[in-house]
């Protein structure tokens, strides 16, 4: 744990034009680039996210949480809202790497910490009121993922409550014209088996059952059908699409150059074309594409 975080976990390395944390590539922790077009991607998520949830940061019925602890903080969108949000409450934020945030608020810390280490005894048990994970799931070990759930229930205080967010790598269609041979699904299947060796990047379908494991009860689970394009007839999820379409298109590139062309042995510009592909149809509003998102809540 460490706010001031040392040199080594700031420095890159750049791969195929995108820059990387060296330390997490060096020590095969999170294979996603940290530069300026991923921390676009990670604004436009979040933003996604919120159209999506109707402005709101969390599902359990909170009244006014005093110790808050963010799980892979990303570009600390979430975890500053919640501390503009609940101005008397000390919000903790942890990541492997420590984006630099311009306006931090004064009740929020964010750490330097990996995530697939235990998160007791460093920080406490039975002392936070909530307790918030998302995305996490490119820079969480396959074999992780049972005490890192555990862990969260270690941490929350009796009261407390625990959401966690993931998705199910696969990009489907709602009409059925899509399959094997479009170039979003060679895409899923791709990134599926070039992560799926010692990350779960079907994390999304297995979090509820997790959380039970861990000694939670009554999960909540709701599954979102997040729209990719104009295609949708509701208005809200209309206009949650139109910007999924610039999230998933940049993710497309920044969550497969590392693994496809290290672990698949393709070359850059083999990436490339099969990115290019997807992200055409990523545009055609005819194929009604969407990926599905697993947000679960549970109180102690």
């Amino acid at each position: 744990m460490s706010e001031s975080v040392g040199d080594e976990y700031r420095e890159t390395v750049e791969i195929h034009d995108r820059d990387f944390q060296l330390y997490s590539i060096q020590n095969r922790i999170y294979f996603v680039p940290v530069d300026d077009e991923e921390e676009e991607r990670l604004q436009i998520q979040h933003r996604v996210f919120s159209a999506l949830w109707e402005g709101r940061l969390f599902f359990p019925p909170l009244s006014y949480p005093r110790r808050i602890l963010d799980l892979g903080y990303g570009q600390g969108e979430w975890a500053v809202a919640m501390a503009e949000q609940y101005e008397n409450s000390q919000v903790t934020a942890v990541d492997i790497w420590h984006a630099d945030l311009p306006d931090q608020p004064d009740n929020l810390d964010c750490e330097h910490w990996n995530l697939n280490d235990p998160l007791t005894p460093t920080y406490k048990r039975d002392h936070y009121d909530f307790i918030h994970s998302r995305c996490v799931s490119p820079g969480i070990k396959k074999d992780r993922w049972r005490s890192y759930v555990r862990d969260i229930y270690r941490l929350l205080r009796r009261g407390g409550w625990a959401q966690l967010v993931e998705y199910y790598f696969i990009v489907q269609s709602d009409n059925g014209r899509i399959n094997d041979d479009n170039p979003i699904s060679q895409w899923g299947t791709c990134y599926r088996r070039s992560m799926e060796g010692d990350r779960d990047p079907r994390a999304g379908r297995h979090i509820r059952q997790l959380m039970r494991d861990s000694g939670f009860s009554d999960v909540q689970e709701q599954i979102f059908h997040v729209p990719i394009g104009s295609w949708h007839n509701d208005e809200r999820m209309r206009n949650v699409g139109t910007q999924n379409v610039e999230n998933v298109s940049l993710m497309l590139d920044s969550h497969a150059i590392w693994p496809f062309t290290h672990r698949l042995g393709w070359t850059a510009q083999q990436v490339g074309w099969l990115t290019d592909g997807a992200r055409t149809e990523l545009r055609d509003d005819s194929l009604k594409l969407y990926m599905p998102l697993s947000a679960c809540g549970v109180g102690t």
